[in-house]
């Protein structure tokens, strides 16, 4: 689909802010590719997409901390590309960051003033930041614009609290009080509900709102929680892969086939990706198996569940990771555990891994209480975590790594058998045995990581975005490894962008919003569950 920046109609204006045709490359890769985009006087407009689209990239050329390779950005129709992230400040673009970046010592009011001072009283900056005391507003103006600010964000009864110890939404909203005391022209907001409970994203929203219209503020919105985005934004941008793929009003965006298509990871062009095919080809010419067409395994099941997960919670600081999570998986089950950025679901993954130590509730494997375990005591009752990224000795060859990991399955024969099963699994390997694995290409790393991983001879594997950056015709190859694991017994949880594959694969599915589990059931009734809490509650299955 082909997108503008007139956004279909939906605003209308000089844009204050826009970037036209920006391509950034990362060496041979076009992380963004002429991206068009525009934000209207007193608009908010939203920018989002799935991982790995391109949004941070994008928003830091909008900021000045990315140039691009081609392309311009304008403010109030000056370019101002070639300019330094600090000469945009002074313009008036202001940012907040997705992980607050507060002074711990000073207080809210300081960190006000400071912020004030940094555009409106440049000669008093230095003077403030090395002579106790001096943060003390000197004019009835900066006065009366922090105790507006302090008042319109709500921060009045922590106005003389350091920033150390505050509650993350109260933080965010004194990041978001620190852009405004710069009085800006455009404001940027980095995930400013990230971490947030609903009682504290329901404030921020109010916020946003009201300072846009009162102070005629532009903003755009990088947010994972894309309902929030639609209620929020006159406009909607959507990145997928680099490239805008969508743009308008909120509702034709939510429904655009594009769309939905992006965030369940379908293909929609394949023109478009059959030159990533050609890695697969070059793979040897393996069948390209279609998960969707195989049947369900019939497993066994009366010893009781393999996992059991009981009001599980977990904290990073003050933020809210994971809020009440409860299920259950059988053994020789698959599990497609979906949701947005940002929605909890590495955070589970870690967590019964032992990675991270939880808050409360309870994590049993076959029965076991696991709970507080470290994450090596974890491993021996046979759970492997797969995290994002190849998790491959890039020094051995493709042998030695499987034998380094089946070294932990107890007795020679075994190990030996354990080895046997993932060349099984993956036969290509069995020609490549002696194979450096840092001259695998990147699809045959994520697969070697599978197959080392099988080598534990595990009962139960957490595979998070196995198929991140993959080609597609990998992504099947990948695919295929994982449901031959399972013919062999092997129960998995996935994470996993392309959730159609996720839920042609897995039996039951869990969606997750913000911490919790917003949905549950057997992936043939998932379909619908999955756009409505991806795009928003407007979205239904036959949208």
């Amino acid at each position: 689909m082909e997108t503008t920046g007139t956004l279909n109609g939906a605003v209308r204006g000089r844009p204050r802010l826009e970037c036209v045709d920006v391509t950034v490359r990362f060496g041979g890769l076009v992380a963004v590719d002429k991206a068009n985009l525009a934000v209207p006087a007193g608009t908010i407009v939203g920018l989002v997409g799935p991982n790995g689209a391109g949004k941070s990239t994008l928003f830091g050329v909008l900021s000045g901390l990315i140039r691009p390779a081609n392309g311009k950005v304008l403010l109030e129709g000056q370019d101002i590309t070639g300019t330094s992230a600090q000469s945009r400040a002074a313009s008036g673009i202001a940012r907040t960051f997705q992980h607050t970046e507060l002074f711990d010592s000073l207080s809210v009011r300081d960190h006000l003033v400071l912020a004030y001072r940094a555009k409106h009283e440049k000669s008093r900056v230095w003077t403030d930041l090395f002579t106790i005391g001096s943060l003390r507003p000197a004019s009835k103006t900066e006065r009366e614009t922090v105790d507006e600010l302090i008042e319109q964000l709500g921060l009045v009864p922590v106005r003389n609290r350091p920033a150390l110890g505050l509650p993350l939404g109260t933080a965010r909203m004194l990041e978001l009080g620190r852009a405004l005391a710069t009085s800006p022209r455009v404001l940027l907001l980095d995930e400013p509900s990230s971490g947030l409970d609903p009682n504290e994203t329901s404030q921020m929203e109010e916020v946003l709102r009201r300072v846009v219209d009162e102070r005629g503020i532009s903003a755009l919105l990088v947010e994972h929680d894309v309902e929030l985005v639609m209620r929020l934004s006159s406009a909607v941008y959507v990145l997928e892969f680099g490239k805008m793929i969508a743009s308008g009003p909120p509702e034709q965006v939510r429904n655009d086939p594009a769309v939905r298509a992006a965030y369940l990871g379908e293909e929609v062009d394949s023109e478009a990706t059959a030159s990533a095919n050609a890695e697969a080809d070059e793979f040897g010419g393996l069948p390209n198996p279609k998960i969707s067409a195989q049947p369900r395994h019939q497993v066994d099941t009366t010893g009781g569940p393999l996992l059991t997960v009981e009001n599980l919670s977990l904290h990073y600081g003050d933020a809210l990771a994971l809020n009440g999570i409860s299920f259950t998986l059988a053994a020789g089950k698959a599990l497609a555990v979906l949701g947005a950025n940002g929605a909890g679901k590495s955070s589970l993954a870690r967590a019964v891994s032992g990675l991270v130590p939880t808050s409360g509730g309870k994590i049993l494997i076959g029965g076991e209480d696991v709970s507080g375990w470290p994450a090596h005591r974890v491993r021996r009752s046979a759970l492997v975590h797969l995290p994002e990224g190849r998790g491959v000795f890039r020094g051995l060859t493709v042998i030695d790594n499987l034998k380094m990991a089946a070294a932990v399955v107890p007795g020679r024969k075994a190990r030996k058998q354990a080895v046997e099963l993932a060349l099984e699994i993956f036969p290509v390997f069995a020609n490549r045995r002696r194979q450096s694995a840092g001259l695998l290409s990147g699809g045959e790393q994520q697969m070697l990581s599978l197959a080392r991983a099988l080598a534990t001879a595990p009962k139960l594997v957490i595979a998070d975005e196995m198929s991140l950056g993959l080609a597609p015709k990998m992504v099947d190859l990948v695919f295929d490894g994982l449901d031959r694991a399972r013919q062999a017994g092997v129960t998995v949880i996935m994470i996993e962008q392309y959730v159609h594959r996720a839920l042609a694969f897995a039996d039951e599915a869990l969606v997750m919003h913000r911490g919790e589990i917003a949905w549950a059931g057997p992936t043939s009734a998932a379909h619908g569950e999955v756009l409505r809490h991806y795009l928003g509650d407007a979205t239904t299955a036959e949208a």
